[in-house]
């Protein structure tokens, strides 16, 4: 049962199915039997609690908050195969993996101007961890052995509940990526549409918890090192990028104040800037205070670096949440980081909300890539 893949067609359809049958049984049993009222009111709770069910289903079909029952469970259990297609390349630091990508992007050629999503588990050395990814290159994306290096690269994070899947499907970042660059709005890039959370169903913080679970480890060391050796990845900090939304945009602040020697800049969709302990992600600090002081971005953004941040904050005005963290995180980035704070758009705290800014992120990501656009022969 924790296996059943709760965004596939047919569960949706099943329970839809199983409601309007329930709803049908109800109706013809009515006025039926000795005890009418009881079976009555039994009817009517059935088939409300299976609406709800069925509403539950058709939105996470949507959002993509859940992959699996066993992760809508809370359940640690192994399902992350399950999440990507057959035949998707398993990727590692050391190559493995090299020529099942190739073949990948050979079978799965991208339209005229599409970018191409590649599908894949990226197999850590560091952490051990294998979990799915999806990799965006942009259309026109050479092969390995034509191609020369210096691609920039950003790494989206979703929130919490959320898979790697949100930012594709729901946000449908590729579409905008396509458009941005087509249009000379943002240079050609690599996105990297990554799992953050180690154990299914627990929200990691992408921090590397007293817990034992490594997630930072895995986001800022083994996926950059996975990333060059099989992709025409740019190096140095000035060309990678972290972005994310919801909790994701805790993870991207975070990991980049965390790690400047890895990354430029960050930018943080409706997220908060401080360390949580809640429900979701079980006690991560374990009472040790140098580690959540060293994961709150309030403390850190005040601290010597030996380079500046850039940082793009946003969140919508019907956002109270995510507008009162937002307002009292903005004043902490002093000189020489920077903060491009967007925070008079409308909007609630959804994805309909973080599509229609990302004209404004792209625009931003051009300047830090160096500005201007470029395209492939151009690098």
């Amino acid at each position: 049962m924790s296996g059943i893949v709760l965004t596939d067609g047919w569960v949706v359809t099943f329970l839809i199915a199983v409601t309007v049958a329930a709803a049908v049984a109800t109706a013809a049993f009515w006025d039926r039997g000795r005890f009418r009222i009881v079976h009555r009111a039994a009817g009517l709770l059935i088939v409300q609690l299976l609406l709800l069910v069925s509403l539950a289903a058709v939105v996470n079909q949507q959002a993509n908050f859940y992959i699996t029952v066993g992760e809508l469970l809370g359940q640690g259990g192994d399902t992350y195969a399950q999440t990507l297609p057959a035949g998707a390349p398993r990727l590692s630091a050391d190559g493995g993996g090299g020529e099942d990508l190739d073949r990948w992007i050979a079978d799965h050629p991208a339209a005229p101007g599409r970018g191409t999503v590649v599908p894949a588990t990226l197999a850590g050395a560091e952490t051990g961890y294998a979990l799915p990814s999806y990799v965006y290159l942009p259309a026109g994306y050479p092969t390995p052995t034509a191609a020369p290096a210096g691609l920039p690269v950003v790494m989206f994070l979703a929130g919490y509940p959320g898979t790697v899947d949100s930012w594709l499907k729901s946000v449908g970042v590729a579409d905008a990526l396509d458009e941005a660059i087509a249009a000379g709005r943002l240079p050609p890039v690599i996105a990297v549409l990554a799992e953050q959370d180690p154990v299914r169903g627990r929200d990691s913080e992408c921090v590397d918890s007293a817990l034992g679970a490594k997630a930072d480890t895995y986001l800022t060391g083994d996926i950059p090192e996975i990333i060059h050796r099989h992709f025409r990845a740019a190096t140095g900090r000035q060309n990678w990028a972290l972005a994310g939304y919801s909790t994701g945009g805790f993870c991207a602040v975070n990991l980049a104040l965390r790690h400047p020697d890895r990354f430029g800049a960050a930018a943080s969709l409706a997220g908060f800037f401080r360390p949580l302990i809640d429900h979701s992600t079980g006690d991560l600090y374990q009472g040790d205070l140098d580690l959540r002081r060293a994961n709150d971005p309030r403390i850190m953004i005040g601290q010597s670096r030996p380079a500046p941040l850039n940082l793009f904050l946003t969140a919508g005005l019907d956002d109270r949440a995510a507008q009162r963290d937002l307002k009292a995180f903005a004043p902490l980035v002093k000189a020489p980081d920077t903060a491009l704070v967007i925070a008079d758009r409308p909007g609630g705290h959804n994805f309909t909300t973080w599509r229609s800014i990302l004209p404004d992120l792209f625009g931003w990501l051009d300047a830090q890539f160096g500005g201007g656009g470029r395209t492939l022969t151009g690098l």
